[in-house]
């Protein structure tokens, strides 16, 4: 009894010492996402911004369960919520901001009871500074969300675990049945970790079966939506765009790991985190090998005191890239960056744990190594090129312009959205807006419309730069006379530019 008061007694004394530094941790995580979540809306957030902003919370569940979307609601109803207030950025991706940010306490929390206070606070501070937790934490869909629903899913089993109290087993039920309810990937992990405890704690098995048939009952009503996701066309669509080889498998786990999430050449790993960075990353693992191999209890501070528990994060960290990869192998390709997010907290704690092995200047060393890396990344994703496109600048540039028509040839919204970011940026009230690209009507019909409405007046046309020679046979197509005035850049990971093109005097 005296031993156990004074384990108790000792964990409470280390959480405590640990406590102002992830305070620390949680305020530079906050900044750092705050910095990003003002960014325009780009792509698939043009959905979730649709969504919440045009349907009441019922229609919200609606539209989300037919084939307009392939995810869960949970995320869209949490927008629909915070979006109650305003329709800025930053509340429609508020509910992933939040969760972002407390990601990093709970990475935190679920290590120090796996693999050691000093690796769990590494493994915070990497969550703090990761470029792909730090974009997730300001994207308006689920990922940001699902982390920390499964992190949470985590820290009640392994509470539910050591002290068997039933307020552990209903969180544990409630978390594992909300982080279904955020993303079908949370599967993989939440199977996991169903397995794993089922495997090293037999006398808990009644408790962690009856908590998982709760959840699973609560998550029956959204079966019929499920299946129709499942045999929805986007989904083959998808797979057509990321075909699941090799190649992409290698740079889809580099930027999951390490760098930016989208895998395109402005993004490359190269650049971001950037060769020094990947330097001192593999110095750091250089380092933590070196410590395992000269320790001389190879699992060092994992064994006794933690249970072994440092096999459940590696498994967790494994379940996600596993699962997703079989799933691609046999079926629709689903191996990308965002859809290994659930594991991500996991591998943030596998890595903190096997480079602090060894003496404490190796494992000193080891984790400035990793954490000065890291810091490299995090002050790129807030610089100019790694933004998402910046189309309010472009919409702003076109309300200063005398009349005329806009030629918007850059929307990047999912299919089936009637949205574009011209509609969301900002109005134009001095120029008709032309989609370029729409449904049943050919890119050289809407050019021609657009002409015959400019009446004479100039004639701005938005595109990426640089431009594409689709685009530039379709200003070929402009009327006779008109020619290019004036051009204004808007940098970011994709480059927009807006094109005026208005009659010359002799014309």
């Amino acid at each position: 009894m005296g031993v156990s008061v004074d384990r108790d007694v000792k964990r409470l004394v280390d959480h405590a010492a640990g406590v102002p530094l992830v305070i620390v941790l949680v305020v530079v995580g906050g900044i750092l996402r705050l910095m990003v979540a003002g960014q325009d809306l780009f792509a698939d957030e043009l959905s979730t911004y649709w969504i919440v902003s045009t349907h009441g919370l019922s229609g919200v569940v609606r539209t989300v369960s037919t084939t307009a979307e392939i995810t869960p609601p949970l995320s869209f109803v949490l927008s629909w919520l915070t979006t109650r207030i305003g329709l800025s950025p930053e509340l429609v991706r508020l509910p992933a901001l939040v969760a972002g940010i407390g990601s990093i306490p709970l990475v935190y929390a679920v290590g120090a009871r796996t693999v050691g206070r000093g690796p769990a606070l590494l493994a915070a501070a990497l969550t703090t500074l990761s470029p792909f937790m730090i974009f997730y934490s300001a994207e308006a869909r689920g990922y940001g969300v699902l982390m920390a629903l499964v992190l949470l899913s985590t820290l009640a089993l392994l509470h539910a675990l050591d002290g068997g109290r039933r307020r552990w087993w209903a969180a544990y039920a409630a978390c594992v049945c909300l982080a279904a309810y955020t993303h079908y990937t949370a599967v993989f992990v939440l199977a996991a970790q169903l397995g794993w405890a089922f495997w090293v704690h037999p006398r808990a098995r009644r408790s962690l079966l009856l908590a998982t048939s709760v959840a699973v009952v609560l998550y029956l009503p959204w079966l019929p939506s499920l299946k129709g996701d499942l045999d929805s066309p986007t989904t083959d669509i998808l797979s057509a765009l990321s075909p699941f080889d090799l190649k992409s498998a290698r740079l889809t786990l580099g930027h999951w790991a390490l760098g930016f999430p989208a895998v395109i050449p402005r993004t490359a790993l190269g650049v971001l985190p950037g060769v020094p960075a990947l330097l001192l990353l593999t110095a750091s693992l250089a380092v933590g090998a070196y410590g395992i191999l000269t320790t001389r209890s190879k699992l060092g501070p994992w064994s006794a005191a933690h249970g072994g528990r440092i096999g459940l994060v590696v498994l967790l960290a494994l379940a996600t890239p596993v699962g997703t990869a079989l799933q691609s192998a046999v079926g629709a390709n689903v191996f990308s960056t965002r859809s290994l997010a659930a594991s991500w907290p996991y591998l943030a704690l596998t890595v903190a744990a096997l480079v602090s092995v060894g003496k404490p200047a190796l494992r000193l060393t080891a984790a400035a190594l990793a954490i000065t890396a890291f810091a490299v990344s995090a002050t790129k994703i807030g610089g100019t090129h790694f933004q998402r496109p910046h189309y309010s600048q472009l919409a702003h540039y076109a309300d200063t312009l005398p009349g005329g028509v806009i030629v918007d040839g850059a929307a990047f919204a999912p299919g089936g959205v009637p949205l574009t970011n011209f509609d969301i940026e900002g109005s134009t009230p001095n120029a008709q807006v032309f989609q370029l690209f729409v449904t049943g009507q050919t890119p050289a019909m809407v050019v021609q419309r657009a002409a015959a409405a400019s009446e004479g007046g100039p004639i701005t046309v938005i595109t990426f730069a640089p431009l594409s020679p689709v685009i530039a046979k379709l200003i070929n197509q402009l009327p006779e006379g008109y020619v290019l005035t004036h051009t204004e850049l808007a940098p970011g990971i994709f480059d927009l530019q807006a094109l005026v093109y208005e009659r010359s005097p002799t014309s």
